[in-house]
């Protein structure tokens, strides 16, 4: 995927956040913490912004997937898509962007214990950037993935 898309996705949230606090200060920012376990998928191409935030890591899946976790503090402005929208997922229905609760954050973030404080403005930014993403055929690709992934997901743990 070429930068510029993902830089508009990006921009697409801004400095938007789940709620209009600090998130972090409910739960002790627990996902900013982790081990290579504990990563989020990187868009295509999005590895080559990150040596600007020396907190996070590189790695590669086993499907050669590229990924990041972080060491507990990170540049924020500097940080991958899927930190920025979390504890939201993106899920592509044929033509349809849905904005749904990542189910890998209900055990880790209070906010999806009371999801009516989500901030709406921000769940428009994300479906925003998912339409971004789906008009290109890597975005498309990866919002495939992730689809099947969190739908995965969801099955696995309820």
């Amino acid at each position: 995927m070429n930068l510029p898309v993902i830089l508009r996705a990006r921009r697409a949230i801004g400095k938007l956040t789940p709620i209009p606090a600090d998130c972090g200060r409910l739960c002790g920012a627990r996902c900013c913490h982790g081990g290579k376990n504990d990563g989020v998928l990187l868009l295509p191409g999005e590895e080559k912004l990150l040596f600007l935030s020396p907190g996070l890591e590189k790695g590669k899946s086993e499907n050669g997937r590229s990924y990041a976790f972080c060491r507990g503090k990170c540049v924020r402005r500097f940080r991958p898509f899927l930190c920025r929208i979390y504890p939201l997922g993106i899920l592509l229905r044929g033509e349809r962007i849905l904005v749904t609760a990542d189910p890998r954050a209900k055990r880790t973030c209070p906010l999806l214990l009371a999801p009516e404080y989500l901030s709406p403005a921000f769940i428009g930014a994300v479906r925003r950037a998912g339409e971004i993403l789906k008009g290109d055929p890597e975005g498309r690709a990866f919002l495939r993935d992730l689809t099947k992934e969190l739908r995965d997901y969801h099955r696995f743990i309820g």
